[in-house]
C-alpha cells in the first residue's frame, strides 16, 4: 500500500505539472488529486520538491535497470525519453523551475547510459580505449541533450519525436565514421 501511495503522489505531481509550474502547485492540490490527506503526504515526503526528486530518481532507476532489447537506436531513444514525450508541459515547467538541475541530471543519466550501450556495440573489434569510448558516448549524449534543451528553450515548437528521429539518423550516419577516424588518429600517434 505504501508504494502505491507514493506512486500516486508522484504521478499526481506530474499530472499537475502538465497544467502549471511547480511553484504554483500546493500540497493541497496533490492531496486532492490523489485523494489522500495532508498527514499521509507528509508521512512520505517533506515537501513537493522531495516528491519531484523522488519521481526523477524513480524514473532514472527504472530506465537504468531496464534490460529490454530494442530493434534499434531510435526505438530505445524514444523509450528513454518517454517522460519528455508523455509529459511535455511538465518537463517544460520543471526545466523552467529553480530545480532545473534535477531534470538535467535525469537527461544526462538516462541518455549516457543507453548511448554508451550502443557505442560499445559499435566498437567491438576496434582498438578504442575506455577513454575513447567515453569521448564518443559524451559526444553523442551531449548533442542529444543539447538539442532537447534547445527544444525546451524555444517553447517546444517542433515535434520532439521528429527531433529524436533526426538525432537517431545522425547517430547512425556518423558513428562508424567517427570510430574509424579515432582509430586512424590513434595509429598515427
Amino acid at each position: 500500500m505504501a508504494k502505491f501511495t507514493q506512486q500516486a503522489i508522484m504521478y499526481s505531481l506530474l499530472k499537475l505539472l502538465q497544467e502549471k509550474p511547480i511553484d504554483k502547485i500546493t500540497v493541497k492540490d496533490i492531496c486532492e488529486l490523489c485523494e489522500i490527506n495532508r498527514n499521509t503526504f507528509y508521512y512520505y515526503y517533506s515537501d513537493i520538491y522531495q516528491v519531484f526528486e523522488e519521481l526523477l530518481r524513480s524514473e532514472t532507476e527504472k530506465s537504468l535497470k531496464e534490460k529490454q532489447e530494442y530493434k534499434n537506436f531510435y526505438e530505445e531513444y524514444l523509450q528513454k525519453y518517454h517522460l519528455v514525450l508523455d509529459y511535455k508541459k511538465a518537463v517544460f515547467h520543471l526545466y523552467n523551475s529553480k530545480n532545473r538541475d534535477m531534470i538535467l541530471k535525469y537527461f544526462y543519466d538516462v541518455t549516457e547510459d543507453f548511448v554508451e550501450k550502443y557505442v560499445r556495440k559499435e566498437v567491438v573489434g576496434t582498438n578504442l580505449s575506455e577513454e575513447d569510448i567515453e569521448f564518443v558516448t559524451h559526444f553523442y549524449s551531449n548533442s542529444m541533450i543539447g538539442n532537447t534543451l534547445r527544444w525546451l528553450q524555444h517553447g517546444m515548437q517542433d515535434s520532439q519525436e521528429r527531433l529524436i528521429h533526426r538525432m537517431s539518423v545522425s547517430y547512425q550516419a556518423t558513428i562508424k565514421a567517427l570510430i574509424a577516424q579515432i582509430e586512424k588518429d590513434k595509429s598515427k600517434n
